[in-house]
């Protein structure tokens, strides 16, 4: 039976470090070990402990099977689904229905606020709009660090007014061969203006619309005209009733080419900062909520000790605080709440990953232009 809790534990926190890693593969097999070592201890196991040691196995097993739908390509959306032609989309066009609102992102208040005057209201009240001349539809470039839910804001939008979303990596749209990758382009929105309703999400965007000035690609010098293209025609009204809007993503504004920020491209500019102390306060809410907290953890100090996390940062702390006592419980079949010192002690080892430099940069490109 020690072999088998050693054993356990030992692929439980692999798994787990996997996961942090974002190798759902191996986590998701270290998680299965885990839980079927955890199972053979149990059968050995004194009354006291086998249902524990049982629930524990289950519980982990549930997180293996929850990897292995993410691999699977399941998410919190359904997929829209594709005619089934020979002008059917890629593969690698995939178009969802998100069920996410803005509500369920934490914090950003401001940032959710310019978000629905310029791209929710236009839809949730269509008579006031066409009164005072304000279009649907355009282009938005949600530009900041990493980690602070640009890609889980674009999701709600089109969760809001319930359109198709789009999402595609730069990397999928370009090509080496020749005029491919202005076809993948065309083909993207094309597909996009079948829908009533449409967001096309593009993360990264600056790969894919640098500066043609600094880029010695003759692919990019042809690439970049035609998404320019491509993003005046969403942002014309030519579309009549339809409504589409183009949503890129960016943790280096500086970096694209400066006639997409001209008016009828990105015609908004949303900085998404770090978070503020009442959304990192929301955000450990979020993710500590109906986990077994001891008494001597205040979120509000939490709170004010991450000041210049990202909220992915506070997100991975959480988690790796759960599971000190989670693994420990396995190897001891004793059970404890997340204390004070497991999350002091992960704050130790997870560091904010936007440097002071990284933030005056974004400074300067909000106020300096």
């Amino acid at each position: 039976m020690r072999f088998a809790l050693e054993k356990s534990a030992e692929h439980l926190e692999n798994g787990l470090k996997l996961e942090q890693d974002g190798d759902l593969k191996g986590a998701r097999y270290n998680l299965l070990k885990a839980g079927e070592f955890l199972f053979k201890a149990a059968e050995k196991s004194e009354l006291s402990l086998k249902a524990k040691r049982i629930e524990r196995a289950e519980s982990i097993l549930k997180r293996a099977e929850a990897i292995g739908q993410m691999l699977a390509g399941r998410s919190t959306s359904r997929v829209v689904p594709q005619a089934e032609s020979a002008e059917s989309a890629p593969e690698w066009m995939i178009v969802e229905k998100p069920n996410l609102r803005l509500s369920d992102v934490a914090g950003l208040e401001e940032v959710k606020e310019q978000i629905r005057i310029r791209m929710i209201y236009p839809f949730t009240h269509p008579e006031q709009a066409r009164r005072f001349g304000i279009k649907k539809g355009g282009g938005i470039l949600l530009y900041g660090p990493p980690g602070t839910g640009k890609t889980m804001l674009a999701r709600a939008v089109a969760g809001e007014i319930d359109a198709a979303f789009f999402t595609v990596k730069p990397s999928e749209i370009m090509s080496k061969w020749v005029g491919e990758a202005e076809q993948n382009i065309a083909r993207l929105f094309s597909e996009a203006r079948k829908h009533e309703r449409a967001v096309i999400f593009i993360d990264e965007v600056e790969s894919l619309i640098p500066r043609r000035r600094d880029s010695h690609s003759t692919v990019m010098q042809r690439v970049v005209p035609q998404i320019l293209s491509e993003m005046e025609g969403f942002a014309s009204g030519r579309e009549g009733e339809k409504a589409l809007l183009f949503m890129g993503a960016t943790n280096e504004p500086w970096a694209m080419d400066e006639a997409v920020l001209r008016p009828g491209r990105f015609d908004e500019r949303v900085y998404v900062p770090l978070p503020n102390f009442d959304a990192r306060l929301e955000i450990l809410h979020f993710h500590l909520k109906d986990k077994p907290l001891s008494p001597d953890i205040s979120l509000e100090e939490i709170a004010q000790m991450l000041e210049g996390y990202s909220g992915a940062d506070i997100r991975r702390i959480g988690e790796k605080a759960c599971d000190i006592p989670f693994v420990e419980s396995v190897r001891t079949g004793e059970e404890r709440d997340v204390q004070r010192q497991d999350l002091l002690s992960v704050m130790q080892q997870v560091k904010p990953s936007v440097s002071a430099k990284a933030l005056e940069k974004f400074q300067r490109f909000c106020f300096g232009r």
